[in-house]
């Protein structure tokens, strides 16, 4: 099959939208690739933001923001009927400006994956000035888009730190003296067994939990319980083999509960797979409860096929602008571990 380029797989109607932007609203064309440039950028940070609060401070991690964006995530509440897939994201009101200073606070835990210090704030009065540019609708400077290239190819080691040290799944050692390790390695947990059995014999679903190590963190010692460790994270994941999981199916309410979503950092749907990641600082009980609730959705979600997908493989899925931003798909957060290379990120 002759793979589709991007521009084909866009809608209709988004296509149309473009043309008259370029041709009808005097849109210098210059304006589409910074916004692009500038989304990778911006998403990114947002992204490794979130995901170190949440390793390191669990269900508390929106404490660590400040105020102004869960304010103003408040007063979105007001509009839900034209709510998008971000409204629940805190970070994703945070003004950009605000941005930089919170980075530069937990600079502890993002270092790893940012760039030297020194350099990156340097970076900041530039960049400050090619987002107003684009924020304001003023023509682009010559070399914004160069500018802002550049400060992607810088970010490609570090951005390379953050994806495959979430993708490197570490084996537990079973001596591990952990609660979760006792509810979901040794079955203890009320549902355990059943789950397990059943998923296994009358889904073909097989269940493993592993945990990952956040880039800042120090590894608990061998023996030592995993929950309570700042920076470590659990991974139980689904093999689904012959089924597929539709995202927006097991994202419903009537699935995945409430104390799963408070719990969980990222739902990460692949080909024949879907992984629930936790942070492990956080309340052992809860944690092993929201594997449970987890296990629970991805079987009531699962549809009977012959096929793994109807998507094709050879194409990578464009966003749905529905899915919250907890659910990745063919993301960094999912595809790339240390056997990844050689990649390029950001294709800057």
């Amino acid at each position: 099959m002759r793979k589709r380029s991007t521009w084909q797989r866009f809608s209709a109607e988004t296509r149309d939208s473009i043309n008259q932007a370029l041709f009808a609203g005097g849109m210098p064309q210059e304006s589409i690739a910074l916004y692009s440039r500038w989304w990778q950028l911006e998403t990114y940070l947002r992204s490794l933001l979130y995901v170190e609060l949440r390793s390191a401070y669990g269900v508390d991690w929106s404490n660590h923001i400040g105020q102004g964006a869960t304010s103003r995530q408040q007063m979105d509440e007001a509009r839900k009927y034209m709510a998008t897939a971000d409204w629940e994201d805190p970070l994703s009101y945070l003004d950009i400006g605000k941005l930089f200073p919170r980075l530069e606070e937990h600079w502890g835990l993002v270092a790893p994956s940012l760039m030297d210090k020194e350099t990156f704030l340097a970076r900041k009065p530039e960049l400050m000035a090619i987002r107003n540019r684009l924020g304001h609708l003023r023509r682009p400077h010559e070399d914004d888009l160069g500018r802002l290239q550049q400060t992607l190819r810088d970010l490609e080691k570090g951005a390379f730190t953050a994806y495959s040290s979430y993708n490197t799944y570490r084996q537990i050692d079973r001596e591990t003296s952990d609660p979760v390790v006792d509810a979901w390695i040794h079955e203890e947990h009320r549902t355990a067994q059943r789950l397990i059995n059943h998923a296994r014999q009358q889904y073909e679903v097989g269940f493993n939990l592993y945990h990952s190590l956040r880039p800042y963190a120090q590894p608990p010692n061998p023996g030592s319980p995993i929950t309570g460790n700042p920076g470590s994270v659990w991974v139980a994941t689904f093999n689904t083999i012959t089924r597929d999981v539709d995202p927006a199916v097991l994202w419903r309410d009537s699935y995945l509960n409430k104390n799963s979503r408070e719990l969980l950092i990222h739902m990460l749907v692949d080909y024949g797979s879907v992984t629930f990641t936790f942070p492990a600082v956080d309340d052992g009980a809860r944690v092993s409860d929201a594997i449970g609730e987890s296990f629970d959705a991805v079987l009531l979600s699962l549809r009977s096929r012959n096929h793994l997908s109807d998507l094709d493989v050879s194409e990578t899925p464009l966003r749905d602008i529905r899915l919250d931003p907890r659910i990745q798909i063919a993301s960094g957060w999912n595809i790339i571990d240390e056997s990844t290379v050689p990649v390029t990120i950001f294709s800057a």
